[in-house]
């Protein structure tokens, strides 16, 4: 038995002592790995704020002076927004002085969002932040907020375009809209003629009425793309073949002595066909004009709302509060500013 015991007791010290190791192998690599823990923390994370805190103080001040005027450039871009839709909504108008009127407006507004822009981009000119270490000098929000700010300008920059754009396309579309309409007095100036049995001058008239439609055609190259029918088409096609008609009614009536013959009569029922299938309302020149839109000026317009968005989600980053600023990291009490107290008054407003 004595023997037996001699060697177990061995054997528990070796157990005991394995198990007492291990223990502290364990709390051993806990402890290093906490270490490299620590090490790997990026000078610009949060749990290294004191490393950035002087290089975000001085970037910190630069972008929040440049976040005041964007913010000034937002109000702008938003007007320029309205503009833009408004000359949308109104060339289709019969005033054409409020398509003009916004256009002025909106020209007017892109010239400042210009200046106030490049002011902006040379207020910023030799901008830190860019350097191959600016990770270690800067902390990620800051360098955040300068991108955002950054980003915002480049929309800025790009609404002259923009809005010449718009313009081009606008004043096209609204040329068309003023050919057509003029298309439409010149064929009722025909027609009073006729009433008034002057033929000769009403079929003269008609020419006139043929030419415009030859130049809507014209346009109508210039401002949409492609060869597929269109609506524009079809009401260039059915004009023309009424102003013809009518046309050729006025000049059988002139050659009958306003009598009524065969050939009148022939001419006449051409004319009532023609006329059939003439658009029956404004709203044709609606569609016709949207057509046109499409070719550019909605797209131009979707640009500039696009740009006072991106401009806006912009301002939302660059108005974020850097790791380490008083609002983050300070107590009201810590931050410098009088502590409230029970029973005090609000200062007066």
């Amino acid at each position: 038995m004595s023997s037996a015991r001699a060697r177990i007791q061995p054997t528990v010290g070796r157990a005991i002592r394995g198990i007492l190791w291990t223990a502290l192998f364990a709390i051993l690599a806990a402890g290093g790995a906490g270490l490299i823990a620590e090490a790997s923390h990026t000078p610009g994370g949060p749990a290294r704020a004191e490393l950035t805190s002087a290089g975000d103080a001085a970037l910190g001040a630069r972008l929040d002076l440049a976040t005041d005027q964007l913010r000034v450039i937002s109000g702008d871009v938003e007007r320029l927004a309205e503009d833009a839709k408004t000359a949308l909504e109104e060339i289709a108008s019969s005033d054409p002085t409020k398509l003009q009127d916004s256009l002025a407006q909106g020209s007017e507004v892109v010239a400042t969002i210009n200046t106030e822009t490049n002011a902006l981009l040379d207020a910023l000119a030799g901008l830190p932040g860019d350097e191959p270490d600016a990770v270690l000098r800067y902390s990620n929000d800051t360098l955040v907020r300068r991108a955002a700010i950054l980003a915002a300008l480049d929309a800025a920059a790009s609404l002259n375009g923009h809005w010449l754009q718009v313009t081009g396309r606008a004043v096209e579309a609204s040329q068309l809209t003023t050919l057509i309409a003029e298309h439409d007095e010149i064929v009722l100036a025909a027609a009073a003629e006729g009433r008034g049995r002057k033929y000769a001058d009403a079929a003269t008239t008609l020419d006139e009425a043929i030419l415009a439609v030859v130049n809507v055609k014209d346009q109508r190259t210039k401002l949409i793309a492609g060869n597929e029918p269109t609506v524009l088409d079809e009401w260039i096609q059915r004009n023309a073949d009424y102003d013809q008609a009518l046309k050729a009614l006025y000049v059988a009536l002139d050659h009958s002595g306003g009598k009524i013959t065969a050939k009148v009569q022939l001419a006449r029922r051409d004319e009532r066909d023609a006329f059939e299938q003439l658009p029956p309302d404004r709203r044709t020149i609606i569609v016709i004009v949207a057509e046109v839109a499409r070719g550019g000026l909605t797209q131009a317009v979707l640009a500039i709302e696009d740009a006072h968005g991106r401009i806006d989600d912009a301002l939302a980053e660059a108005g974020a509060a850097p790791v380490g600023s008083p609002d983050e990291s300070q107590s009201p009490d810590d931050s410098g500013s009088p502590a409230a107290t029970d029973g005090a008054s609000p200062p007066p407003s």
